[in-house]
């Protein structure tokens, strides 16, 4: 028995290796745009519509401020090789199951949207000298209510697409200005001489402020053709920016399937709880939700396209089902 797990382990070893993963810390800018709507599954409830453009600077191409910022913040466990910056502009639409209905449905979710902007520092590197490691830091700024123009955007979209306009959006949360401070760090890893096809991404980050405050945790794991040098597809309500730009070993035709489970531990959120500041509808918050998602990456040297289906628990108590929706990403590299 001492010699078998001896051997086992020694087998475990091989299987994962001693040398770090293939990593680039010369990528170059990213600019992505992610585009989501539950339309995907034939609903329109709840998160119904979510956008988000961003783009980020090349390695080590951030303003000299950043990079003094990014040298007097700590970095513990891993020492950074890359460090970059960029912008995010985004909004957020949600609204009760039934949008025909004027009057305020007490025991559904707020009318509410969220508009902003995104400022993000990212550095990556190795801890361990082995094991890659992202690091994303990014303040969002931006208001909720009425001037979030939720209101517009989603009449609009109905109006073009010949749907029923929703009836009830006088009754949504009041505006006032919003801010939620993101963490996230990320570690990618594969087993040994499977680093293009197969790899894996725990997480773990945590939200604070006024739009949302929450803990989360979770993996992702990615298989296919010449997976690329980058930390996965994201979503809208990922706390991380989507990365990875053009580099030597991002320069080849990719095809892969992905899947992510991630946990949140949600002490407040505006579009449940309503208003910090102002008296406004709510619904009682469930502490628990689950997220999962799965979807395909097509890429190359200069793009990426990217499709998700994503499922998540119950957010409030009284809904009457989980939430599903759909997740489009466009990624150009530079």
């Amino acid at each position: 028995m001492k010699h078998t797990a001896k051997t086992a382990i020694a087998a475990g070893l091989c299987i994962w290796g001693a040398n770090a993963l293939p990593q680039d810390f010369n990528q170059g800018p990213v600019f992505t745009v992610i585009e989501e709507n539950d339309l995907v599954v034939n609903t329109d409830r709840h998160y119904t519509q979510g956008i988000r453009v961003s783009f980020l600077t090349g390695d080590n191409k951030a303003p000299g401020f950043v990079k003094s910022l990014s040298e007097a913040l700590p970095h513990p466990g891993y020492e950074p090789a890359a460090v970059r910056t960029g912008i995010v502009i985004g909004q957020n639409i949600y609204t009760p199951a039934d949008t025909q209905v004027r009057e305020l449905i007490p025991n559904d979710r707020p009318y509410s949207g969220w508009l902003y902007i995104g400022l993000p520092l990212q550095r990556r590197g190795l801890a361990n000298d082995r094991w890659i490691t992202l690091e994303s830091l990014q303040l969002d700024l931006g208001i909720v209510g009425e001037d979030s123009l939720a209101e517009d955007a989603q009449i609009w979209v109905h109006e073009v697409r010949g749907f029923e306009l929703p009836e009830g959006w006088d009754n949504q949360i009041e505006t006032e200005p919003g801010l939620a401070l993101k963490y996230q760090r990320s570690i990618r890893f594969a087993p040994k001489n499977l680093e293009r096809n197969l790899d894996f991404t725990p997480h773990a980050g945590i939200c604070l402020g006024n739009v949302e405050t929450s803990l989360r945790t979770g993996l992702a794991i990615r298989a296919g053709f010449n997976v690329p040098d980058d930390f996965g597809v994201q979503t809208v309500s990922s706390l991380l920016t989507t990365e990875g730009g053009a580099s030597a070993g991002n320069n080849r035709i990719s095809a892969y399937i992905f899947a992510t489970v991630e946990g949140w531990l949600v002490a407040y959120s505006t579009f449940l709880d309503g208003n910090m500041y102002h008296s406004s509808h709510s619904v009682d918050r469930e502490w628990g939700v689950l997220e999962c998602k799965g979807g395909v990456a097509l890429g190359m040297r200069y793009g990426e396209f990217a499709m998700s289906y994503v499922y998540r628990t119950r957010e409030f108590s009284g809904q009457q089902e989980n939430n599903s929706y759909g997740s489009l990403s466009f990624k150009v590299k530079f």
